[in-house]
């Protein structure tokens, strides 16, 4: 008996001793990495040649990521700079673009986290010296860096030009960096993007200045400052009949005299006129105030349209009278007329509220301006846009 029970309490602890065993290789058993809370940096911020961080809980500094390509870019796995209790943050590659999934690996097991990482399409120009001062159309930029490539293009826009409007143009390699012809129809501050293939990465601001009597812009230059990137340019040719009037007698309201007012003067206008068009008999929506009708103005020119015309304030019209043999010279004379202005009288303490500010441009040198009848005058219209 003695002899069973001892051969029964071997048994037992053989059982048990594998047991044991039995739960030390469960433990062993490598398992996903378990991460939570995970947030990718934002697209915009995830830029070729920096360092970003994942968001999240759970990362370890032995962690292998896998960045697979979602936009047919090569795929990547980056270095791993730096893990916290709060994010990983990894080296993204010069070459890297696009939507990428991304899979952790952890002791040969693998978890794919719930978003993607998108990486901006951006070029990376190293050592980037932009040029100071203004340039010219037809002038060479000169650009110093590093990371162009044979193939690159540069495209000039800006506020001024029309909305998609823009200019592209070879690029030179140099020594240094680039060099660029700045496009016939530049004018103004633009914003200058390098653009290779579907990437592209802004460079700086180039101011190219104009000149009075520059034909850019959907017409001709006639008043410039700030050393010419900012100024007027006319329309080559009066908008309407010879015969038109301001508008409604009513208070449009907020118009003023100055340079770069006519812009916003005709906002304000042709809002006002809305109403207007319900109020009045004598104004059906058919019937266009001068504002109205300069707004209306589009030009095109070399495929581009320009549609942002508008009625010139008293000063910016005063501005034109100086300019009217240049304008004539370049075929786009004023007939003799008075014209309108879009600043109305009330700008004035002294002016009634049912006049507008005309220029008179019967006279051949001396500037006459004035106040007139918004409805009993009937004269001339000549719109512009500014940039």
């Amino acid at each position: 008996m003695r002899k069973l029970n001892f051969m029964i309490l071997l048994s037992s602890l053989a059982l048990a001793s594998a047991g044991c065993n039995d739960e030390t290789d469960r433990k062993a058993q490598p398992i996903a990495p378990i991460l939570k809370e995970v947030v990718m940096p934002s697209e915009s911020n995830t830029i070729p040649g920096t360092t970003v961080t994942i968001s999240g809980k759970g990362f370890d500094f032995g962690d292998i990521l896998y960045c697979t390509s979602l936009s047919q870019e090569k795929d990547f796995t980056p270095e791993v700079v730096d893990v916290t209790d709060y994010g990983i943050s990894i080296a993204i590659p010069k070459e890297a673009a696009g939507t990428y999934e991304v899979d952790v690996e952890r002791a040969g097991k693998v978890t794919t986290l719930p978003e993607l990482l998108k990486v901006a399409y951006v070029i990376t120009i190293e050592d980037l010296v932009m040029p100071t001062g203004n340039t010219s159309r037809g002038a060479i930029l000169s650009i110093a860096g590093t990371g162009f490539a044979a193939g690159d293009k540069a495209v000039f826009t800006s506020d001024a030009y029309p909305s998609n409007a823009s200019y592209t143009t070879d690029v030179s390699l140099t020594e240094e960096g680039i060099d660029i012809v700045i496009p016939d129809g530049c004018y103004g501050v633009n914003t200058l993007t390098l653009v290779r293939e579907n990437r592209q990465g802004r460079l700086g601001t180039v101011n190219v200045a104009v000149a009075v009597g520059d034909e850019v812009g959907g017409g001709i230059v006639y008043y410039t400052s700030d050393e010419g990137i900012h100024g007027l340019i006319a329309k080559r040719a009066n908008t309407g009949s010879a015969t038109e009037q301001w508008g409604p007698t009513s208070e449009h309201g907020g118009t003023q005299k100055g340079i770069y007012t006519g812009k916003e003067n005709t906002r304000l206008c042709v809002e006002a006129m809305k109403n207007f068009h319900q109020q009045f008999a004598t104004w059906p929506s058919s019937k266009k105030s001068a504002a109205e009708q300069c707004d209306a103005e589009t030009e095109t020119v070399d495929g581009i349209i320009y549609d942002d015309w508008f009625l010139p304030s008293q000063e910016e019209l005063v501005q034109l009278f100086y300019q009217k043999n240049m304008l004539a010279e370049k075929g786009a004379g004023l007939p003799d007329n008075n014209y309108w202005s879009s600043t109305e009288g009330d700008t004035d303490d002294t002016a009634a509220v049912w006049s507008a500010y005309y220029v008179n441009f019967y006279e051949p040198e001396n500037l006459v301006t004035d106040i007139a009848d918004k409805e009993g005058w009937t004269i001339g219209i000549r719109a512009i846009r500014q940039f």
